[in-house]
């Protein structure tokens, strides 16, 4: 489990950017992120090595965040992973709310999902 920072922000050319640059500009990387729209919103999702420096830096900016739990898996980046992860957890009846992915690596990647229940997808994938 991994804690996720949540940017819900005014959609505009340059909103994603403002927030990447506070990111950066405190020396934080992000590990995984997704932004999508909303009505005129932005919601931009992000897992970042140092979470809390995170939400600090983003509040500091006078953004709005929210903080929520999430499950990470970090695994070979191989032809169906994703199958693999969604098949586990569809055999438990588990609702994914969400799932975003990241292979900057060429043998790695993370795998970023919310589900009807964290925890129990937690013990599902590890076992």
């Amino acid at each position: 489990m991994a804690k996720e920072a949540i940017v819900r922000t005014n959609n505009r050319p340059g909103a994603l950017a403002r927030v990447t640059k506070s990111i950066a500009g405190k020396g934080i990387n992000i590990e995984a992120v997704i932004a999508t729209v909303d009505g005129a919103d932005a919601v931009i999702r992000l897992v970042t090595s140092d979470h809390q420096r995170t939400i600090n830096t983003l509040r500091e900016q006078q953004l709005e965040v929210q903080e929520t739990k999430v499950v990470v898996v970090e695994a070979l980046h191989r032809p169906g992973l994703l199958q693999h992860i969604t098949e586990k957890l569809a055999r438990e009846n588990m609702d994914l709310f969400y799932l975003y992915a990241t292979a900057a690596e060429a043998d790695k990647c993370l795998v970023v999902l919310s589900s009807s229940n964290n925890e129990w997808a937690v013990m599902v994938l590890n076992s």
